[in-house]
């Protein structure tokens, strides 16, 4: 098993750093699809691992949310303001209390929460693994469209390994350590990818291709939006009436 790790990590370390022979040999291998799917579901994976171990250790060292909320609760209402506010009218108490309780209770979801990390170990490599079909399905497409000769099985495999930047996320499981420009350098490394599948394309060609299945999501998620939203306010409205 160690064996047959060794490879994949090192044309993911390689891929990180937009080696272009890697990509060569991601596309090229013996089956680019099965390898590809591999090494995406390892970084998942990986990176679910990196959020599990943070989040533990940020619930280990968060004090307890209700001993919070209580201390600000108690803090709030000895504020001159606040009795100002409660004495304006009879419902200010009670609208205070419930807008109070609703804040609590998103800051209890947004806390680290292992039980929640848990669940990141299976949803973090699922959503790779479809940000990693829709990129490759989407990209191959249009790059065929533009004049592309390159294959959908090469294409899956180069791409596959375009997510090598994910791995940087490993870096949040310490604590106050942030990542960023994690989506631009993904970019990059999609671009070498393509670039590298699609040799006869021009560079503007290659580059559209890239940004194609992000602007075509975004634009399936604007239609949606405009979509059920009408049907959302009709039904709201037929509730209310």
């Amino acid at each position: 098993m160690v064996k047959q790790l060794k490879p994949i990590v090192r044309l993911l370390w390689s891929g990180l750093f937009l080696d272009v022979r890697s990509y060569d040999e991601a596309a090229d291998g013996d089956n680019p699809f099965v390898e590809g799917l591999f090494m995406v579901v390892l970084i998942g994976l990986l990176v679910a691992l990196a959020h599990l171990v943070g989040s533990v250790l940020g619930w280990a060292v968060t004090p307890h949310l209700d001993q919070i909320k209580t201390l600000v609760h108690e803090g709030l209402v000895s504020m001159s303001w606040f009795q100002q506010f409660v004495a304006s009218s009879a419902q200010s108490l009670q609208q205070f209390e419930n807008s109070y309780d609703l804040v609590w209770q998103i800051a209890h979801l947004l806390a680290p929460n292992p039980r929640l990390a848990l669940l990141a170990l299976f949803l973090t490599p699922l959503q790779l693994l479809v940000q990693w079909l829709w990129f490759a399905l989407v990209a191959q497409a249009v790059a065929r469209m533009l004049g592309g000769q390159g294959k959908m099985k090469q294409t899956f495999g180069a791409s596959a390994l375009a997510f090598a930047p994910h791995l940087l996320y490993v870096f949040r499981a310490l604590p106050m350590v942030g990542v960023a420009a994690v989506g631009v350098w993904t970019l990059l490394a999609q671009y070498v990818a393509l670039r590298r599948v699609h040799e006869n394309l021009s560079w503007p060609r290659v580059l559209t291709a890239v940004i194609a299945p992000s602007l075509i999501l975004c634009f399936l998620i604007i239609v949606l939006i405009l979509v059920i939203a009408p049907l959302m306010g009709a039904l709201i409205g037929g509730m209310v009436s």
